[in-house]
Parts: C-alpha cells; structure tokens; sequence
C-alpha cells in the first residue's frame, strides 16, 4: 500500500480544521469540504489563527504557517476528493447525516481509499 499524501475531510468544523491543521504542519496535503463557502473559508480561518498562536508561542515560524496553509485547499464538492488516500468524515453530530455522507463517498471514491468517521456520541456499529 501507498503511503498517505492527500487527506479528505468531510466538515470544516472544531473537528475538522483541528484534523486538517495537524495533517498540513505533518506535511500532508488536506481536502477540507464542506456544504458551504461560508464554512469553507470559517474553517481556514481558524487554522489560520490557530497557528498564529503556534506562532506567539515559538512552536512554528512564519515560513511554516504559510507551508501549512498551502498545502490544505477548501471545498465543497466531494469531486475534489478523489485523489485522497484517506477521508475522514467529521460532520455534525446527526447520525443521518453521517450515513449519507458515508453512502455518497462510497459512490466516488476508489475501493483503496480509507474512509474513517469522527464521532463523540454515535456508536458506529
């Protein structure tokens, strides 16, 4: 099997923007989708502020903010998924919303790709 290099993220949320900050500053390319624009750019903001506190606390430099930052692009269509490795599902906590977006990549992505859920309150059994 192929080493990681492109992660999905399905939501842009607390959960998602917090997974999508820790893959980028490991050097990984990120996908971050959501439904909505708005959230989209919500999200990178708040990777963005977040590693300016990284920053103040001489955990990163400056150089490696903006390495961070270019390697997670936002979306909202699942198209843009298609060359992940890994998606991650980090949606909100609606156990039917969860399933659709789980039945919906299933008809996208390819059969090797890993397809892992975040959830705090849903048994996924």
């Amino acid at each position: 099997m192929s080493s990681i290099q492109t992660v999905g993220i399905i939501g842009a949320g607390t959960m998602g923007n917090g997974i999508a900050q820790a893959c980028a500053v490991s050097g990984i390319r990120v996908v971050m989708v959501d439904v909505a624009q708005a959230a989209v750019d919500k999200g990178l903001a708040t990777v963005a502020g977040s590693l300016d506190r990284l920053i103040k606390k001489e955990k990163l430099t400056a150089e490696g903010k903006a390495a961070a930052l270019a390697l997670i692009k936002g979306s909202t269509s699942y198209d843009d998924l298609k060359g992940a490795q890994l998606v991650i599902e980090a949606a909100t906590e609606n156990e039917g919303l969860k399933v659709k977006i789980l039945q919906q990549l299933d008809g996208i992505l390819a059969p090797e790709v890993i397809v892992a859920t975040n959830t705090s309150s849903i048994s996924i059994t």
